[in-house]
C-alpha cells in the first residue's frame, strides 16, 4: 500500500511540472483587420511578412482592400505600426534628367562649366569630351507615368514606383529614351530602356552607344528628390 501511494505521488508531481511550463502554442492570439486607403492589401502583406511569428497568419480581402492578421499581441503592435506608416498618401517626387553627348577625342578632357560638378563621375567613363544639352525636371507622385521632352528630338518616358523608406530609394520602371527621326520627325526610335532604383539625392549616369567601340555616345544624368 505504501509503495502504491509513493507511485501515485510521483505521478502527481510529474504532471504538475508538465502543466507549469507554458508553451508557445498556449499563448493567446489576437485578430485584427487593417483597411487601406492608399496602398494595396497584397503589397501590405509583403511589408509585415518578416514581423509575424511562426504562429501568425494573414488573409488578404481584395474586395475590401483589407488584411486580416492573426498573431500574438506583442507582434501585433509592431505590425500595426508598420502598416500605419505604409498606408500613406502617394509621395511627391522630382526627377531631373540631363542630356549629354560624349565623345572620345585626342587631348585633355573637355568638360563645360555647367558639368564641372559631375567631373569625378564623368572621369570614370571612356569618353573625355562632353556637351551639355540641357536638363528637364519632371514632378509627380508614386505610381504616375512621366514623359519629358529633351533636346535634339529626344524624349524620355517612365513610371515612378513606390518609395522604400528603408533604403531611401524610389523605383523608376521602364525608363525608355527615344528619338524622333524621319523627314517629318514622326518616327520614334528607341535608344535606351532600363529600370532603376534611385537613391534620393544621388546622381546616376547612364550611357547609350551603338557599340563599346563607338567614339560617341548619349548620356543621361538622373537625380530623384522629394
Amino acid at each position: 500500500m505504501k509503495q502504491f501511494l509513493i507511485a501515485v505521488l510521483m505521478t502527481v508531481l510529474t504532471c504538475g511540472v508538465a502543466l507549469g511550463e507554458p508553451t508557445s502554442e498556449g499563448k493567446a492570439l489576437t485578430v485584427r483587420t487593417f483597411h487601406f486607403n492608399f496602398k494595396e492589401a497584397d503589397k501590405a502583406a509583403a511589408v509585415i511578412k518578416q514581423l509575424m511569428s511562426s504562429e501568425g497568419s494573414m488573409s488578404i480581402q481584395p474586395a475590401a482592400n483589407s488584411l486580416v492578421v492573426t498573431d500574438h499581441p506583442e507582434n501585433m503592435k509592431q505590425i500595426a505600426q508598420a502598416l500605419t506608416g505604409f498606408d500613406s498618401a502617394a509621395r511627391a517626387f522630382k526627377v531631373s534628367i540631363r542630356l549629354i553627348t560624349a565623345a572620345r577625342v585626342e587631348g585633355s578632357p573637355r568638360i563645360p562649366d555647367e558639368l564641372r560638378e559631375l567631373a569625378p563621375k564623368l572621369a570614370m567613363v571612356r569618353y573625355n569630351s562632353f556637351e551639355d544639352l540641357g536638363v528637364v525636371d519632371w514632378e509627380g507622385h508614386e505610381g504616375e507615368p512621366g514623359l519629358v521632352e529633351l533636346a535634339n528630338g529626344y524624349r524620355a518616358d517612365f513610371r515612378v514606383g513606390e518609395y522604400d523608406p528603408s533604403s531611401n530609394t524610389v523605383k523608376v520602371d521602364d525608363l525608355r529614351v527615344s528619338k524622333l527621326q524621319g523627314a517629318q520627325h514622326d518616327q520614334l526610335t528607341q535608344v535606351l530602356k532600363t529600370s532603376l532604383n534611385l537613391k534620393l539625392g544621388n546622381t546616376v549616369i547612364l550611357g547609350a552607344s551603338k557599340s563599346s567601340q563607338n567614339q560617341r555616345a548619349l548620356m543621361l544624368v538622373i537625380v530623384a528628390r522629394q
